[in-house]
Formats: C-alpha cells, sequence, structure tokens
C-alpha cells in the first residue's frame, strides 16, 4: 500500500474540512431524493424518477472519490457522540419551546385566553416527551 500523502496541521485541516463538507452535501441531496411531505412540509416533487436515479449514482461517485482521497491522503477524521448530537438537538427544542408559551408569544399580537390554554397544553405535552427522551440518553 502507498504511503498516504501527508499535508502540514493548517493544509490537513482546511482540507478535511472541505471534504467532510462536501460528505455533508452528499447526505443532504439524498435526504432531499427521498424527503417526503409531512404535517409541516410539503414536498414539491419536479425531479423524474430518471433524474432521482442518476443524481444517486452521482453522489455515490462523489462519495466513491472521497473515500479514494482519504485512503491517499492523510486526513483528520470528525469523531461524534451520538448521545452529544442527540443532547444538544433536544436541548435546542426544549429551549425554543419554554421560549415560546403564550405569555412570551404576546409581542405577536393578543392571543384569546383559550388559545392560550391549548397551546400551552400542546408545548407542556410535546416538552414532556422531550425530556423523557433525553432521560432516555441517561439510561444504561
Amino acid at each position: 500500500m502507498p504511503v498516504k500523502l501527508k499535508l502540514g496541521e493548517n493544509h490537513r485541516r482546511v482540507v478535511s474540512v472541505l471534504l467532510r463538507g462536501l460528505e455533508r452535501a452528499c447526505d443532504e441531496i439524498d435526504a432531499a431524493l427521498h424527503d417526503s411531505d409531512s404535517p409541516f412540509r410539503r414536498v414539491n416533487d419536479d425531479l423524474t424518477a430518471a433524474q432521482r436515479q442518476t443524481l444517486q449514482k452521482m453522489t455515490e461517485k462523489v462519495r466513491a472519490e472521497l473515500r479514494r482521497i482519504s485512503s491517499e491522503v492523510e486526513l483528520d477524521v470528525s469523531v461524534h457522540s451520538r448521545r452529544r448530537r442527540i443532547r444538544a438537538l433536544l436541548s435546542t427544542s426544549i429551549v425554543n419551546l419554554e421560549e415560546s408559551t403564550p405569555d412570551k408569544l404576546r409581542g405577536y399580537g393578543e392571543m384569546d385566553d383559550a388559545a392560550k390554554i391549548r397551546l400551552q397544553t400542546e408545548f407542556e405535552r410535546l416538552l414532556d416527551l422531550l425530556n423523557a427522551i433525553e432521560s432516555a440518553l441517561d439510561q444504561v
């Protein structure tokens, strides 16, 4: 096996970040190709089946090139903790919900009392669920 190309620390760091960004772009393209409608999102399916297939093949070619490059060039690998990533997502969502209670939304205009109570109840249910997910992270 040939010796990997060694870059200086700064160049290695910059190239590693660049290539990880390209890998994430492929992930996002794949996600867009498989995206579907949800209660809060409508997907305009404006690609033909042939286009989707071509795009999938092309992103796989990009991924193959990235694997080849990583085998030939010494790069930094980013190590991620699933637990920390999930905890960060939950934390952001919990804070956003807590900061969007009906009383804190008064800057957007008046809300009638029935709507305030209903929205507060819905947010509390969501907060309970998010806190339960967070608790599940702590279980062994």
